[in-house]
């Protein structure tokens, strides 16, 4: 005879603390991103037109 043998996966959704969690993490996020945001982009942009010219040569 055939014995198969199934595996359940608990794929629900996650528990209250993992929740609470997430929910703190994306919140610290968004304060640095506030905080930080506008200083990060302008040296991404600073740095932009260097790595194209190198790219370039």
């Amino acid at each position: 005879m055939n014995d198969q043998k199934s595996i359940k996966l608990d794929v629900g959704l996650p528990d209250r603390g993992v929740m609470l969690k997430m929910e703190r993490c994306a919140e610290f996020l968004a304060r640095m991103i506030e905080k930080y945001g506008r200083e990060v982009l302008e040296e991404i942009e600073a740095v932009e037109p260097e790595e194209k010219e190198n790219r370039e040569q």
